[in-house]
């Protein structure tokens, strides 16, 4: 210890105290030509070297101003040249003046518009945005998006911090905490999920076109839901900044696996994503009334297609009011394929099922937002968003090989072939209304509402099993299993309502003044009706049953039906005047609740700074259900009824040694409630695992602290170190339970959990040039790490499950993680160029926990590389090339014994893509 705080000191000691930077920008139109734009108007800071000229719409900017205090000089040949005095230039802000320029009359200084707003999308406001704020937080705005070549949000979450994403899922995990540990909003609202069986939205569906920044909340304070013990993750929509807007981008990619090769596809699904046949028309189980199928298509994979437009525009409607609105489309395809292994490895000598198999995935997702704000003056604005998202998956996966009792054999040389193929549609709807007050200097009145919907489809998701004879080369059918055999439709349901209000009351003036007391209520109401029905078909004769695997219509169809090779039943029986029979397996669920909270931040000195709450929360959540399925003391048909109520403090305190360097502390109480599909008893079969709900879950009560050292040597520095512990009672996890179903999963109360870690996280410049005529190079890096312990205590005396051996470190937390990224930018005029090179590193971790003598299944680490280059020939084209998954390492899972014996592994393919944008 005391050689870090010497090293910490010398740190501190030689740092540069170069100023954060603020910028002007604006407008200059034309009085003698009926306020038109005026082009080539020239803009300069008197006394400085620094200034520029208007574009044809009369847009200027000048960068990276020292804060201070100004005269700004706007002159034209032949107009009257207008000096602005006493402009002040704040750091890690924008200030905006609009000008009317005329030939001879000269304009009154009162026509002059000045304000100054924060931007939330660059680094550099972003930094400084987290250096004031006493809780402790971290954003990744549109800026440092680009520069990452990150996509979407769930890319921009891996580039802090102590976060991590789980392949192949749009998990993410926040120091070891997993999807029911953390919570997802927008523009300070609650999103639903899109899929029944996570807490929160897949935010891949959220394209960077949409985002101002990423904010992630890693402590927490009472204006926060407290259903979170890793962390919120809220999304900022962009809105309109300048005059106007009109963008398009086109891209194309390459993947080394897929691009140009040949490609199974989905008998029914469609390139563009649009599936609007989602139900089922079964009314007779004499009559097979399916549209798709079962033989899957091949056809060559194009390129990777992205497609996106842009456009905006901003009104002035008085001197203080401006009406805007912004709008975004976009289309974006991917294909994907998995070439790998799957082995159900027990033990040494002990392996279940072995499978080469190979994945086919192609997904399309379709975006429009649009929102309108209305400024009504500089203490009142109105916006109302809308944000509309339908993405489409469709795998087909194909797997190949032996079981225990099939090709195991010295004279056995048969094959166990598993086909299913799945598609899954999502469509939400998003709608928000907001507005912001401020009464006089001392009040500020905050509301929000939220109104959103997502539909869930899985429609005919269709599995098959075959045994494949190379003896007498035939292949037919195998039944062992009702659902060997099957189509599947799933339907899900969710509306969400979500309120947010807040009064603020400061302790002096807005811009003065020692602190301020916030009164606040939250509230949320959902509820999810899900149904799902399976239609298995059952052959009468399975080993005389021979099937073509290029036309497997040939065996499911209706004349094999009515003849008798064949018989269909559903999950609740086969008698066809039974009106049951059609009854799907379905649960309803509604969760209510509403929070009250009070939060006070005071500054005690000059340096210190405290955040003091406490929050009141009422929950009460139902789930019923009707299934196939009985949980030991619940039936099929039961219900459960979770309410509770808490009382959560939280306190965060900041001092700041100096205006670079901060110390921070923070604790806090939270909860976590089980998810629906977590206490629902519905078994989701995927092609070699099961997994359902239990109902006898319970919340879980979590300890938070955190302490956090930060210097911020510039404008876009930082150096920062914290350490961070939880203590989480009655955890809840996902757990690998024995049964006659290979990779039977579930989830339990498994006992108390703690974390404990260090997280490190620095931002520099390493390289920094001006030259005279204004061309500027730059050379940056940035890196975080997070090293951390986690254990799992069970306990074994609240559960019917046999657990192997006593602790366990908590599934998907990884011990280690690293992100890493270094960046060239050159800028001239209106050119610019930026070269990134992005790593990311997750060591070992838990996939599932194992029970009845099974040790846990890890996931091996991985090296994560992209190359991103980019080009801005002028303000109007810009060319974007990126390489991903330029090392292409192999994802593996193995079992928790010493020989580590791989159980799964595939690769995902080099991706290269390159995008043309074009600004009007």
């Amino acid at each position: 210890m005391k050689y870090l705080l010497v090293s910490l000191f010398l740190i501190v000691s030689t740092l540069s105290y170069a100023q954060d930077k603020g910028s002007v920008v604006g407008t200059v139109i034309d009085k003698e030509a009926s306020d038109e734009p005026l082009a080539f108007a020239n803009v300069l800071i008197k006394g400085t070297t620094k200034g520029t000229t208007t574009d044809f719409d009369g847009l200027y900017e000048i960068a990276n101003v020292d804060p201070g205090t100004y005269s700004i000089v706007f002159s034209y040949l032949g107009y009257e040249t207008i000096e602005i005095p006493n402009v002040a230039i704040e750091a890690g802000k924008v200030t905006t003046i609009n000008v009317p320029m005329a030939a001879s009359e000269g304009m009154s200084l009162d026509e002059v518009v000045v304000t100054t707003t924060t931007r939330k999308d660059s680094e550099a406001a972003l930094l400084l945005d987290q250096k004031r704020a006493v809780e402790i937080k971290t954003a990744i705005g549109a800026q440092e998006l680009a520069k990452k070549a990150v996509s979407d949000a769930a890319d921009a979450t891996t580039k802090v911090t102590g976060v991590n994403k789980k392949e192949g899922s749009s998990k993410i995990y926040v120091r070891g905490l997993g999807d029911r540990y953390n919570s997802t909003t927008f523009n300070g609202l609650p999103l639903p999920s899109n899929d029944p069986r996570d807490k929160n939205i897949d935010l891949s569906l959220f394209g960077t076109d949409i985002i101002e920044n990423v904010g992630i909340s890693k402590s927490f304070s009472a204006n926060l839901s407290s259903d979170v013990a890793g962390a919120n993750i809220d999304i900022v929509s962009r809105e309109m900044t300048t005059s106007s807007l009109f963008k398009v981008g086109i891209s194309s990619g390459y993947n080394s696996q897929t691009t140009f090769k040949d490609f199974k596809n989905i008998d029914g699904a469609n390139w563009v994503g649009v599936n609007t046949d989602t139900k089922h028309n079964v009314r007779d189980l004499t009559v097979y009334s399916f549209s798709n199928g079962f033989t899957p298509e091949t056809n060559t994979a194009s390129p990777n297609l992205g497609l996106s437009i842009n456009y905006g525009k901003k009104f002035q409607v008085s001197d203080e009011s401006t009406i805007s609105f912004f709008l975004v489309g976009s289309f974006d395809n991917k294909y994907s394929f998995q070439d790998g292994v799957s082995e159900n490895v027990i033990d040494v000598g002990n392996t279940g099922s072995q499978f080469d198999t190979k994945t086919y995935n192609y997904n399309a997702s379709k975006m429009l937002m649009g929102n309108l704000v209305y400024k009504i003056n500089a203490n009142h604005k109105l916006s109302f968003n809308h944000l509309f998202v339908h993405s489409n998956n469709q795998k087909i996966e194909d797997f190949t090989g032996t079981t225990t009792d099939i090709g195991r054999g010295e004279d056995d040389n048969r094959l166990v072939n598993l086909l299913l193929q799945t598609e899954v549609q999502n469509r939400l709807f998003v709608n928000q209304l907001l507005s912001n007050h401020k009464f006089g200097e001392t009040i500020d009145v905050n509301a929000s509402l939220g109104y959103s919907s997502i539909y869930n489809d899985e429609p005919d998701r269709r599995k098959n099993t075959f045994i494949i004879d190379n003896d007498d080369n035939t292949t037919r059918i195998s039944q062992n299993a009702v659902r060997d055999n099957s189509r599947f439709y799933g339907n899900l349901f969710e509306n969400d309502y979500s309120a947010n209000v807040n009064a603020v009351k400061y302790l002096g003036e807005r811009f003065e003044n020692k602190g301020k007391v916030t009164l606040g209520y939250n509230g949320r109401i959902t509820d999810r009706k899900f149904d799902g029905i399976y239609f298995d078909h059952n052959f009468a004769a399975p080993r005389t049953a021979f099937v073509d695997l290029d036309n497997l219509d040939n065996t499911f169809n209706q004349e094999n039906l009515s003849n008798g090779v064949f018989g269909i039943e559903t999950s609740r029986g086969r008698n066809n005047n039974d009106a049951e029979t059609y009854l799907p397996q379905l649960y309803d669920a509604d969760k209510k609740v509403h929070a009250a909270y009070i939060d006070a931040i005071y500054n005690v000195t000059d340096k210190f700074t405290a955040n003091v709450g406490v929050r009141a929360e009422d929950i009460k959540m139902n789930v019923t259900w009707n299934t196939n399925i009985s949980f030991p003391g619940f039936s099929n048909n039961s219900s459960i009824d979770l309410d509770k109520q808490y009382i959560l403090p939280s306190l965060n305190l900041k001092y700041a040694l100096n205006e670079k360097i901060n110390l921070r502390a923070s604790g806090s109480l939270s909860y976590t409630y089980p998810q629906f599909k977590e206490i629902a008893p519905f078994a989701y079969e995927g092609i070699n695992y099961q997994e359902s709900g239990n109902p006898g879950l319970l919340p879980s009560d979590n300890y938070n602290a955190e302490v956090k050292f930060e210097i911020f040597p510039k404008s876009n520095e930082l150096f920062a170190v914290g350490v961070f512990g939880k203590l989480i009672q009655n955890s809840i996890n996902r757990l690998e339970r024995n049964s006659s179903i290979e990779r039977d999963f579930t989830f339990d109360n498994a006992g108390d959990a703690s974390v404990f870690g260090v997280e490190v996280e620095t931002k520099l410049d390493l390289f920094n040039s001006e030259s005279d005529d204004f061309k500027r190079n730059n050379i940056s890096v940035g890196a975080n790490a997070t090293f951390m312990k986690t254990k799992l205590e069970y306990n074994t005396n609240n559960t019917s499950f046999n657990y192997t051996g006593s602790s366990s470190e908590l599934e998907g937390a990884s011990p280690f993680t690293i992100n890493a990224d270094v960046s060239y930018k050159f800028d001239f005029e209106e050119k610019e160029t930026i070269a990134s090179l992005v790593f990311n590193y997750q060591s070992d971790k838990v996939y599932s926990i194992g029970t009845n003598f099974q040790e846990n299944i890890i996931e091996k680490a991985v090296p994560m590389l992209d190359l991103v280059l980019s080009h801005k020939f002028n303000k109007t084209i810009g060319l974007k090339l990126n390489a991903k998954n330029i090392l292409n390492p192999s994802f593996e899972r193995y079992r928790d014994i010493p020989e580590k014996i791989t159980m799964n592994s595939y690769k995902n393919g080099v991706g290269i893509s390159a995008g043309l944008s074009l600004n009007f």
